[in-house]
């Protein structure tokens, strides 16, 4: 072989050798793209998860029902030997950060004021709902107050060191009367039929749905006889 041969030869290696590095080179940096991408993305996934995890909340101590008097009639008078009837009016618990500082906004749709009707309507925005179910009936957005029992800081946030006590209203209280009342119909956020009230030995579902965080789910059953405080565990 001439060295004219073996000049072409090296060139064509050296050529080969170049495409080579050029395609490594192409690959490396395609690999090194996907592994950035990759790891940007779990780390998106997992400070999300992080984020619905602190966003969760946890169910403190017992599920408790209140019984009331229920004027079915609507004439502000009870008589239990009629039409009226003795039922759960409403139900409360109390919920704290599961993890950590979960900064939950519980801004309340009804407030109360032991004065007239009952809850009465906070004119605030609400970002967290509870629905009621049965099985005669399902309200999406039923009414509940709350209050801070203990540490406070004067807002509606819930903070880890905090606990909310959440009261959900079945029905509005007259104060005047001392009697509950039916709702007035699928507009309001209250029982409306005397065929839906909760009696004794009936199973209800709540489900509160916080602005971040996993639905917290409470099914309990009320017990065969209706008393005024019940301690439903």
């Amino acid at each position: 072989m001439g060295y004219g041969q073996r000049g072409v030869t090296g060139l064509e290696t050296a050529i080969i050798m170049i495409a080579f590095m050029v395609v490594a080179s192409v690959f490396a940096m395609t690999t090194l793209q996907v592994g950035l991408f990759s790891a940007s993305q779990g780390k998106e996934v997992a400070y999300a998860g992080l984020d619905q995890a602190t966003g969760s909340l946890h169910l403190r101590g017992s599920v408790r029902a209140v019984r009331g008097e229920v004027d079915v009639d609507g004439n502000d008078t009870i008589d239990l030997g009629g039409v009226d009837e003795q039922a759960v009016a409403k139900i409360i618990f109390t919920v704290t950060a599961a993890i950590g500082n979960t900064m939950t906004d519980l801004t309340p749709p009804y407030t109360v004021n032991d004065t007239g009707i009952d809850p009465d309507a906070s004119g605030l925005t609400s970002r967290t709902s509870v629905t009621i179910q049965t099985d005669n009936f399902l309200i999406n957005d039923v009414a509940w107050t709350v209050t801070f029992p203990g540490s406070d800081n004067g807002d509606y946030i819930l903070d880890n060191d905090e606990r909310a006590e959440l009261t959900v209203w079945l029905h509005t209280y007259d104060n005047v009367n001392s009697l509950y009342d039916l709702g007035s119909g699928s507009g309001d956020p209250f029982i409306d039929a005397a065929a839906d009230l909760i009696g004794a030995s009936e199973e209800f579902t709540l489900q509160l749905y916080p602005t971040k965080g996993v639905t917290l789910n409470i099914q309990r059953t009320t017990p065969v006889v209706l008393r005024p405080q019940m301690d439903l565990r």
